[in-house]
């Protein structure tokens, strides 16, 4: 009875705090923690379905498997259902990927397998997987480069659009300065047109200096004799 109330905690001691000895002690705290035998049996089915049914994923690593697997075999160990180290080997072998289908054949042809434990067959396979790591083709890893691929794909094809509408901008932006270039042609002026304005006689083309049109005035005047 000592031995029991040193071992468990103020919430656990208020179950047998009136109980005078560790038989019945033991049996309260046994149904506490384990349930009725309806109840541990509903547990227990529970716990077979779970060990039958599991499987380790494509994705999934095996030490995430085992631990997994594990615990279902030792629920049922403290329910009192133990299972057979043979039991245990087979559901992990089983149990596997494709990717490890070498490493089992391998292992099932070894002539010690039969007297191999659970924990050995564990071992050997974590040993594989680590060994695979670097040069594992598994979804997991695909997944990620795909991921990274894509991203980094998704990044090319959001330059390569970015580039294109820079490039379509621009061309645009010509297009808007040759169209303004011809605009403002037309509203120039004539004398920017037709060259230098004489301000004597008003023609165009050339200066007063040179000018020979009032000289040719001068010459032919009135009834076409010439005046000086």
């Amino acid at each position: 009875m000592h031995a029991l109330l040193c071992a468990m905690d103020e919430s656990q001691y208020k179950l047998i705090q009136i109980t005078k000895n560790a038989h019945d002690a033991w049996k309260i705290l046994e149904t506490a923690h384990e349930g009725t035998e309806v109840v541990k049996d509903s547990k227990l089915q529970v716990l077979q379905t779970l060990f039958e049914t599991i499987r380790m994923e494509e994705h999934e690593y095996f030490n995430d498997f085992q631990v997994k697997l594990m615990d279902i075999v030792n629920q049922s160990h403290q329910l009192g259902d133990l299972y057979s180290d043979r039991r245990i080997k087979q559901k992990i072998m089983r149990s596997l990927p494709p990717r490890f289908e070498s490493k089992v054949m391998a292992l099932e042809e070894n002539v010690d397998f039969k007297k191999m434990k659970p924990s050995e067959i564990i071992g050997r396979l974590l040993a594989y997987e680590s060994r695979k790591a670097p040069t594992s083709s598994s979804p997991k890893k695909q997944k990620g480069i795909a991921l990274k691929t894509s991203q980094v794909e998704k990044q090319d094809d959001d330059s390569d659009e970015d580039m294109a509408q820079m490039v379509t901008r621009f061309k645009k932006f010509l297009r808007l300065q040759r169209n303004d270039s011809k605009k403002v042609e037309p509203s120039q002026d004539k004398s920017s047109r037709k060259g230098i304005q004489c301000f004597k006689c008003g023609g165009y083309g050339h200066i007063s200096k040179a000018c020979t049109n009032l000289k040719e005035k001068e010459k032919w005047k009135g009834d076409g004799h010439l005046v000086k």
